[in-house]
């Protein structure tokens, strides 16, 4: 793999209120990402999705490898989550793509 390969990352948000996700929250989330992504996380797509027990982040990042795009798509949500945009939600395990 070389440093232009765009990788999948998906990450699961569990809600910590026990409510089930949104088209809304999915809709804010993903424009939440969009708007804290710099040039380290290389994000080229986004898609959230809600869940019964949550949200469904899937990340494409440009990485070298599987390792640094789990690195980068974790920095981000991890952002997010930070400023209080998911604040409702931690993140899950990593989901084997």
């Amino acid at each position: 793999m070389g440093l232009s390969d765009v990788l999948l990352v998906r990450l699961p948000l569990i809600s910590h209120t026990g409510a089930p996700g949104t088209e809304c929250g999915a809709s804010l989330l993903q424009d939440a990402l969009w708007a804290h992504a710099g040039p380290q996380h290389a994000l080229e797509h986004v898609r959230v999705r809600p869940l019964p027990e949550g949200m469904s982040v899937a990340l494409f990042v440009r990485a070298e490898n599987d390792a640094q795009a789990h690195e980068k798509a974790r920095a981000l949500l991890a952002a997010v989550i930070g400023t209080g945009a998911a604040r409702h939600y931690s993140m899950g395990p990593l989901i084997p793509n």
